[in-house]
């Protein structure tokens, strides 16, 4: 699904700088795709066509289908988000392993400095499942950490099919399948097929963990951490008296947006942003859910929910080959179009914290009661050593 995404700009951006050996206007610069006007988030080597990738429907039923990866075109396409009856099935109840509950945030003199809960090699073994209680359906294979792990790694809906992988909860890692794992907020996942080189087609879902024919686990990057540390520029800052989670998709994976970053009242929280090694050149996106939510709103939802997909807002970032970051936000169009308030949704403004930050013309990146102050979105450009937050109000 790739969704609706917030930094296309970037890729302009970055054929501008291939074409031209100089770094040419981001900000201004839109690609349009069939029936919209929308920017989405980076990928250097995108070739925007016609031929948008979309995820599979569910015929009859509310069961969350796994999107299906095309084969027939090598470029990685960005399609609109679904306007589908396709749904997540509902969130199991909540209990004290249903799912990832955000730390307290940080401190605004730590934003940037968060460390680790612990180190651990990068040739670290997989562990063997840590003591965790996780569902194991029959003919599963178990999720090898447990909370609060040395390597970052977070379980999601460890009571559901996909015990603690980063997977729809009706899907479950098999063996001589791909099974990919969510990290904390501000790192990312460093392991992935290598042999996979098609942003949509065979492979844009092998992300994680390899598991053989005897479903037994191995680490495709060894040399890798499971979880490694982003660029560290961006964080969302909540001045709302309520909590926000953002939602970040799986990708390499099924695209769903099911990685939780929860920013608390009054708190802060780091977004992943990523590196531009990692996989592909590609960016990360999120679904920025209404005042109110907590990690459980990090679903694909369905147009009756103002969650997951008909969130209000998408963010996106990501750092380019010139070394630059290009973060960005957009107000969700399929919001509007179900039929949910702009009233009820809160404002998002992107502020410079220091260094170099490039704004669109005019000096403002935000969005403020359904509209943004570029046309459908705007990108924010940091150099190195700059970092920047989206400011909730």
């Amino acid at each position: 699904m790739r969704g609706l995404k917030a930094v296309v700009a970037v890729a302009a951006a970055m054929a501008v700088v291939e074409a031209n050996g100089v770094i040419g206007d981001p900000l201004a610069i839109i690609i349009k795709l069939p029936s919209m006007n929308i920017p989405v988030p980076s990928h250097e080597s995108v070739e925007v066509t016609s031929s948008a990738r979309k995820p599979a429907i569910a015929s009859s039923s509310s069961v969350y289908v796994t999107p299906t990866p095309s084969s027939s075109s090598s470029v990685y396409v960005t399609p609109t988000p679904s306007t589908s009856a396709y749904v997540t099935p509902p969130p199991e109840p909540t209990t004290s392993s249903s799912s990832y509950v955000a730390p307290p945030p940080a401190s605004s003199s730590s934003v940037y400095s968060d460390e680790p809960q612990a180190t651990q090699a990068p040739q670290g073994d997989i562990p063997d499942g840590q003591g965790n209680t996780f569902t194991v359906p029959p003919g599963a294979v178990k999720f090898p950490w447990n909370y609060n792990n040395a390597d970052n790694v977070v379980p999601l809906t460890p009571g559901s099919q996909n015990g603690g992988w980063a997977m729809s909860p009706n899907q479950m890692c098999k063996p001589n399948s791909w099974c990919p794992y969510a990290c904390a907020p501000g790192y990312y996942s460093a392991q992935w097929d290598p042999s996979a080189v098609l942003y949509n087609g065979a492979g844009s879902m092998n992300g994680g963990l390899y598991a053989d024919a005897n479903g037994v686990l191995s680490k495709p990057n060894k040399d890798a951490a499971f979880c490694v540390r982003g660029m560290g520029n961006a964080r969302i800052r909540n001045t709302l008296g309520e909590s926000v989670s953002a939602c970040q998709t799986v990708y390499p994976g099924n695209e769903a947006m099911i990685i939780p970053s929860v920013a608390g009242a009054g708190g802060t929280v780091d977004l992943n942003i990523v590196p531009s090694t990692y996989w592909l050149g590609t960016s990360s996106q999120f679904y920025v859910n209404l005042r109110g939510s907590s990690a459980e709103q990090c679903v694909w939802g369905d147009s009756d929910k103002p969650v997951g997909n008909w969130a209000p807002y998408i963010f996106g970032g990501g750092q380019a080959k010139d070394g630059n970051t290009y973060i960005s936000v957009q107000f969700n169009p399929l919001y509007t179009s179900a039929g949910f308030s702009v009233s009820d949704a809160y404002n998002v403004e992107i502020v410079c914290d220091g260094g170099a930050c490039n704004f669109p013309e005019g000096g403002k990146c935000k969005c403020e009661g359904g509209k943004c102050s570029v046309d459908n979105g705007c990108t924010v450009t940091l150099g190195a050593g700059a970092s920047a937050s989206f400011v909730l109000y």
